[in-house]
């Protein structure tokens, strides 16, 4: 380890104690502010929007969700996560809120009932924030008990697609109009399906700018697409995501997201998307217009590839990012479990997969693994769900980071934080 290439990352603290994790929310916008939620599982716990400024390398909190949403102090379960990006348009933000606390059943994630004394979470919102008022406003909500898990935003026609945990419902909002459509349960039963009607949810949603169409998948490969002029969602003929060189998954069991895309980009330059199917670590590309899905590279970290394993985490990993400059160079981070009771490991915790940063220019066809990311303090974060290459020389991600041992928060292991570190290829 100690021989290995290093990373190395600064942090920025938000000292938020009740935050575990973040998922996929790490947002620039015009403003050139980094928007991101830090996520808590705490049944008391909402969570929180930050914001940080770059420039002045301030971190400051933006939302926080149960205040927003009137929850706070109700006992309803809460709204501790965010598992979306955050989207801007015509002067507003909107984020979706999700729920984080649940239980796990034979390597699946469902809901936990509300204990004594607590209310049954009562859906997740789409939030509006007017920068020129100052003001949030709740736009529409989930059904109850369901959370917004998977969102994209269609800013040139105003439309907002979602998808719901647990039971995998399609809904969208036509901002123009301020209405709702919900379209009912498109992934069989969700993840609360039983037997061959469960299916793990698809954690992104792909909106071709050229035509609105949206397009999403389901876990036996299925790739699905919605147009508004139809008001239903198809099954695309002419593309599959079941592909051998991904693994083979049985998509009603637990643990993973079979043949799912792990995420996926509109990439403006080459007309099409580019995604990341989970675990496999395949880069692949997605063209609607040509009507091709064509696998292009594996790009997670290379002692996956070189010892023929999979990802560490269960769902793989929703770090794939573009340069904002160099429009060939996709960025990825990813994790592989090998080294335990790192002998740097400050804390003298057990450490969790580490994470490593790759690279891969589509032009060249040039892949590189330039090494582990380990912060100032000598501590190794462990998972990640996003990434954000930025125009300033930059990378920054929200990795899970083991606690040290003065924490006020032990109810679990890790924190999770905003770092940075120097784009190696700058």
């Amino acid at each position: 380890m100690n021989n290995d290439k290093k990373i190395v990352a600064k942090l920025h603290a938000a000292d938020f104690a009740m935050t575990d994790s973040n998922f996929y929310s790490l947002s620039i916008l015009k403003d050139k502010n980094i928007y991101y939620t830090l996520c808590s599982h705490n049944i008391d716990t909402h969570g929180r929007v930050y914001k940080y400024d770059p420039e002045t390398d301030e971190v400051r909190i933006f939302a926080d969700l149960g205040k927003v949403t009137g929850e706070a102090g109700k006992k309803t379960l809460p709204q501790g996560k965010s598992h979306t990006p955050i989207f801007e348009a015509d002067g507003k933000i909107y984020i979706a809120t999700h729920y984080g606390y649940y239980q796990g059943n034979e390597g699946k994630e469902e809901p936990a009932p509300p204990p004594p004394g607590y209310f049954p979470y009562p859906g997740g919102k789409i939030i509006e924030y007017d920068m020129a008022s100052g003001k949030f406003s709740i736009l529409a909500s989930a059904p109850p008990e369901e959370g917004i898990i998977t969102m994209n935003m269609d800013t040139e026609r105003k439309f907002i697609y979602c998808l719901t945990w647990p039971k995998g419902i399609f809904m969208y909002y036509d901002i123009t109009k301020r209405k709702l459509e919900i379209l009912g349960q498109v992934s069989r039963g969700g993840e609360v399906g039983l037997g061959d009607n469960y299916f793990c949810l698809c954690r992104g949603i792909a909106i071709d700018p050229r035509d609105g169409t949206a397009y999403f998948t389901n876990s036996d490969g299925e790739i699905l697409m919605f147009r508004t002029e139809r008001g239903k969602v198809d099954s695309v003929e002419w593309a599959h995501m079941k592909k051998d060189v991904f693994g083979v998954w049985d998509p009603h069991k637990g643990g993973h997201q079979g043949y799912n895309w792990r995420q996926i980009l509109w990439h403006p330059e080459y007309g099409k998307f580019f995604g990341v199917h989970g675990k496999s670590g395949y880069l692949f590309s997605f063209d609607p217009k040509e009507r091709k899905l064509e696998i292009i590279n594996r790009i997670c970290n290379e002692r996956c590839i070189k010892k023929g394993a999979f990802e560490s985490f269960r769902y793989g990993y929703m770090t794939l990012g573009l340069d904002p400059e160099d429009r060939d160079t996709f960025y990825y981070i990813s994790g592989f479990d090998e080294i335990m009771n790192a002998p740097d490991q400050k804390d003298g915790r057990e450490s969790m997969p580490y994470l490593l940063l790759t690279t891969y220019n589509l032009a060249s066809q040039k892949y590189t693994d330039h090494g582990i990311i380990q912060l100032e303090d000598g501590r190794y974060p462990t998972l990640t769900q996003s990434i954000l290459v930025h125009p300033n020389g930059r990378i920054y991600t929200c990795p899970w980071i083991p606690r040290t041992q003065n924490s006020a928060y032990d109810e679990y292991k890790q924190q999770c934080d905003l770092i940075s570190f120097r784009n190696p290829l700058k």
